[in-house]
């Protein structure tokens, strides 16, 4: 048992989260949408995961303009693509402005809407659940950007900061158009 045991962990250890290096795909030739969601991202400084386990979860907390999300992504063929940010904003934080960029393609954008919805889903569970709770988050079109074949980090970082914080963010939605 000790050896098979051991031959098991030979085997699976190198497929382990911690030694993968697998990219999160984006632009596939065949298909029009990539869906990058915040479950998939990483948060660098204060910024925070609405909860410990993934599903459902939006980036919060982002108030320093030092904070960034990015994700490791393989863009598998050039392409023209159009951008949508799913997020949600205060009234006070109206005005924050921040940049898409991958490479040296980017996009930047100015909070203009307030959206601000209470979480939803806790007022029908019996016990308070371990998953995130969510909220309806509404689209910002970006713009178009150009990407190149290949691997880069995708990352959104603030510009500036007006109010509290800049937005939770749910979700990047990309449509090839070429």
């Amino acid at each position: 048992m000790k050896r098979l045991k051991s031959d098991w962990l030979h085997e699976v250890m190198p497929k382990s989260k911690e030694t993968e290096d697998r990219p999160f795909t984006l632009g596939h030739p065949d298909y029009i949408y990539t869906q990058i969601p915040a479950r998939d991202g990483l948060a660098h400084g204060n910024i925070e995961r609405s909860n410990r386990h993934p599903n459902d979860t939006f980036f919060t907390n982002w108030k320093s303009t030092k904070d960034s999300i990015s994700w490791d992504v393989e863009v598998l063929a050039d392409g023209d693509f159009e951008v949508e940010l799913y997020y949600t904003a205060k009234e006070q934080d109206l005005g924050s402005q921040f940049e898409l960029r991958l490479g040296e393609s980017y996009l930047k954008a100015t909070i203009t809407q307030v959206h601000d919805p209470p979480l939803v889903g806790a007022e029908r569970d019996r016990d308070p659940r371990i998953e995130s709770y969510t909220k309806d988050f509404i689209p910002m079109d970006l713009g178009k950007i150009s990407l190149k074949k290949g691997r880069g980090n995708l990352v959104l970082k603030a510009l500036k900061i007006p109010g509290e914080e800049v937005m939770d963010m749910r979700l990047l939605l990309f449509k090839r158009v070429n």
